[in-house]
């Protein structure tokens, strides 16, 4: 253990080095430091940073060696970071972290996934989860006429904001079930937000369901993976979720995906930067109802979430086809 800590903070104190200051330390801790995703998001967080004058911090686990998230969690008190925002992969995994980070006065925010409420002050929502659910079954219901067999292809169970989407999923099917009485779920696949197991995983159902229609990945690493493994196939399979259009694109013009949805991960760590400096300036302090400024997403304001705690949602999400990928390609 301690030379996986040591592993972190030598990637921390690398990052800050390079700039060769001394200004406040704003940390982000995502789900994985080499996920294209997670790249953007971070791209945000330091883009807003850099508006508010602060150091911005990116660790998380990685490739072989790395640290998991609540080593880093553990470093970046040690390295003295005025506050965490933290993508979760597991907050049973994390808790004892975190509770080390509260109890040495360092704010916790969360972002994408969520900390449970006790842990954390506030969460960043991209999209509402019941929208996101509800949406990508009634678009994968669309692009097979309502009839056959579809697959879910997630992350991990443990991931909190795949769970949230996967069970919205499966409330719509539930509570519309005239409406979806030709469409049978055969599996929720877990692909571990990794491409070779996202691809496994999709190559497996391609394999045990000759009769499958349609995969539906709320992943950007899934979507990509499962794409390219029909596409490999030369598989009639459909596939659809969240995706980036830069990775996706291809995808959409052959038809293999005939449209998905995502939000711009950017301003998901641009709103969390700012989400932490208003907390530590004394802007908000992540009550209900608080209103503040996030920069140039404008005003925003901090509502209830579902799991009890409070929340920013960003927006909802966006959809892209073949009318406004390329435009999109460019851009996230």
């Amino acid at each position: 253990m301690k030379i996986r800590l040591r592993a972190c903070a030598a990637l921390i104190a690398v990052m800050l080095s390079a700039s060769g200051s001394a200004l406040a330390q704003y940390a982000i801790v995502v789900k994985d430091t080499h996920n294209p995703y997670m790249i953007r998001m971070r791209e945000g967080f330091q883009r807003a940073c850099a508006e508010l004058g602060v150091e911005a911090v990116f660790t998380g686990p990685g490739a072989d060696g790395y640290p998991d998230q609540a080593q880093c969690v553990r470093t970046l008190i040690e390295q003295g970071a005025e506050a965490v925002a933290i993508a979760v992969n597991d907050q049973a995994a994390l808790a004892d972290a975190l509770n080390e980070a509260i109890a040495a006065g360092v704010p916790i925010v969360s972002l994408d996934s969520m900390v449970d409420p006790q842990r954390r002050i506030v969460h960043i929502q991209q999209a509402s989860p019941e929208m996101i659910g509800r949406v990508l079954i009634q678009a994968g219901a669309q692009m097979i006429g309502g009839k056959g067999q579809f697959a879910i292809l997630t992350t991990t169970p443990a991931m909190p904001n795949q769970a949230d989407w996967v069970r919205w999923m499966e409330y719509e099917l539930n509570a519309y079930p005239e409406k979806y009485s030709s469409m049978e779920l055969v599996r929720i696949a877990y692909g571990l937000d990794e491409y070779a197991a996202s691809a496994d995983a999709a190559r497996e159902l391609l394999d045990h369901y000759p009769d499958l229609k349609l995969i539906i990945a709320p992943t950007v690493v899934g979507i990509r993976a499962a794409a390219e493994t029909v596409e490999a196939a030369g598989s009639p399979v459909l596939v659809t979720g969240l995706g980036l259009p830069s990775e996706m694109a291809g995808h959409i013009q052959s038809g293999v995906c005939p449209w998905m949805y995502l939000w711009n991960p950017s301003n998901v760590g641009y709103l969390a930067a700012y989400v932490i400096d208003t907390l530590l300036k004394g802007g908000a302090s992540g009550m209900l109802g608080e209103v503040f400024s996030a920069g140039a997403l404008g005003d925003r304001v901090i509502t209830e979430s579902g799991d009890g705690g409070t929340e920013v949602v960003l927006g909802n999400p966006q959809m892209f086809d073949r009318t406004n990928i390329m435009v999109w390609k460019e851009m996230m």
